[in-house]
């Protein structure tokens, strides 16, 4: 393995965000959300028609706050942005009235590309974080791109594996949520 699969980038990435109604999975349109960076600046979007947004932003984790008439606030700690690449999210919000935000942890996320040994993407890998009793798990697209998002501070033991077999691991300490943990991976034996 060689961890410098990839520089360190500022570059800005997409985030494309979709809110629906929990119950009925109906696109919620008009939601405001109000995202913050770790630099504390503030961007204020609203969905469209679909319930979707694009929040386009550099590299980091982002915290949302999405409220929407008739539902229930929703934080989002600690979303990850990564530089280069346009990714999806889809969020679900509880009706009811009244504010929900809870006062969740501080959060980050983990994110990069995973490439072979001569720098193509590899799809489909599983990836996971995993801290205690905590697991984070996701899948590098056909870009070789993944991100774990709402990751709290701590040691995390990162795994690239498929089904059949772990490709590589490494513990991670995760301390700073003001900083994305951006983690290339070039995996030399597949």
């Amino acid at each position: 393995m060689d961890r410098s699969a990839g520089p360190v980038y500022r570059e800005r990435g997409t985030l494309v965000a979709t809110f629906l109604d929990r119950r009925s999975s109906v696109p919620l349109a008009g939601a405001q959300i109000m995202c913050v960076g770790r630099d504390r600046a503030v961007t204020q979007l609203t969905t469209d028609a679909a319930g979707t947004c694009r929040f386009e932003a550099p590299e980091g984790p982002y915290d949302f706050v999405v409220s929407a008439r008739g539902y229930l606030s929703l934080l989002l700690r600690g979303i990850g942005v990564l530089g280069a690449y346009e990714q999806e999210l889809v969020r679900a919000l509880v009706p009811g009235e009244g504010r929900g935000v809870s006062e969740e942890p501080p959060a980050t996320a983990i994110g990069g590309f995973v490439v072979d040994r001569i720098g193509r993407p590899v799809a489909n890998i599983i990836v996971q974080a995993m801290a205690g009793e905590v697991t984070l798990m996701t899948r590098t697209d056909k870009r070789g791109a993944y991100v774990l998002h709402s990751v709290k501070p701590d040691r995390y033991d990162l795994v690239f594996r498929s089904p059949a077999q772990t490709y590589h691991k490494e513990s991670l300490e995760v301390a700073d949520v003001r900083a994305f943990a951006r983690y290339d991976v070039k995996l030399l034996h597949l």
